[in-house]
């Protein structure tokens, strides 16, 4: 980690450190403004979508991503299977 600040200007590290403040103040305002234009009855509607743009906007973060280990997930059928009708031999 030592390298890696050593290896990088000081400006440039400021400047990354200052978009990611000013993208997470940009997330809280519009959240607030949608939570507060929202009807008490809509939002048990409007939190899980809330949720998904926030996690789609922590990809833009160096950390938002995680390991991916494609290994471990089960593929995905090319067909889905029949339900009912002929049988197939």
């Amino acid at each position: 980690m030592t390298e890696l600040a050593s290896a990088v200007p000081a400006y440039v590290l400021l400047a990354v450190l200052a978009v990611i403040v000013v993208l997470l103040t940009v997330v809280a305002i519009v959240a607030r403004a949608v939570v507060a234009k929202a009807r008490p009855e809509d939002l048990q509607h409007i939190l899980p979508g809330l949720g998904q743009v926030l996690a789609a906007l922590a990809l833009f973060l160096p950390w938002g991503r995680g390991a991916r280990n494609h290994a471990l997930t089960p593929p995905v059928p090319v067909q889905p299977e029949r339900r009912g009708g002929r049988r197939r031999r």
